[in-house]
């Protein structure tokens, strides 16, 4: 993983539902939460395993919005945290206007979600 202090983007700190497939594995979603993101990748924790490479679909559910669908490829995978939870970080594939209205929509609704100080 990078190190934290050496990271190019902020990242947001959620506890955000999602759902979540390999693009090329089994049409099953399963459940999984982001736990950060910014505009180009997020971490993910859950009981999925992913390999580094993976490409994989993300669905939010955002209120008022709809469901939000982004596409990643696994760039690291299997940290285990104090709950046993497998963690993965996704980067966004931002191939098109679509992809990028998308990863930006994401990311507001972080934001949003935010504790106001």
């Amino acid at each position: 993983m990078l190190d934290r202090d050496k990271r190019e983007w902020k990242r947001v700190v959620v506890d955000l539902p999602a759902k979540c497939r390999v693009v090329d594995g089994p049409a099953r979603y399963d459940d999984l939460h982001i736990v950060d993101m910014h505009h180009q990748g997020c971490c993910m924790r859950g009981h999925v395993v992913f390999e580094k490479g993976n490409m994989v679909r993300i669905v939010v559910e955002i209120p008022f919005e709809g469901p939000i669908s982004i596409t990643g490829e696994v760039v690291w995978c299997g940290a285990v945290d104090q709950d046993g939870d497998l963690r993965s970080g996704v980067r966004f594939v931002i191939d098109s206007p679509l992809a990028e209205e998308m990863s930006m929509k994401l990311y507001h609704y972080c934001l949003l979600r935010q504790p106001k100080i």
